[in-house]
């Protein structure tokens, strides 16, 4: 359990900011600017966590590529419904949604790619 501590403890502050952020307007505007700015360093803080771990044998290297399916197939899953509930509900759909969700799949597929030619 202890190995697993920074992750929990990002992972933890990550989404309590993100709790935050839901629905900001509730803040006054500088407390919403410092959540904001920090939920962005913790993000990066994650992202070069997530970028810098190793799997050390084939154990590992499966963990980390269940993780990472999962991450995804969620992540667009989401998205996907997002997308239709808006599009049924309020008759269009924020860009962001489609944007994320193009985003999500075009760099599945070239990390596809680059895995295939790379190794």
């Amino acid at each position: 359990m202890k190995r697993f501590l920074p992750e929990i403890a990002l992972t933890t502050v990550l989404v309590a900011l993100a709790a935050l952020l839901w629905n900001p307007y509730w803040m006054p505007m500088g407390a919403m600017l410092a959540v904001l700015m920090l939920f962005v360093v913790i993000t990066g803080g994650f992202m070069a966590f997530v970028w810098r771990e190793k799997g050390g044998d084939e154990r590992d290297l499966f963990i980390r590529h269940v993780a990472s399916r999962f991450a995804y197939l969620s992540g667009a899953f989401i998205l996907a419904i997002g997308i239709v509930f808006q599009t049924l509900l309020k008759g269009s759909v924020d860009a962001w949604l489609i944007a994320a969700f193009i985003f999500m799949v075009v760099t599945k597929a070239a990390g596809y790619a680059y895995g295939k030619t790379k190794y």
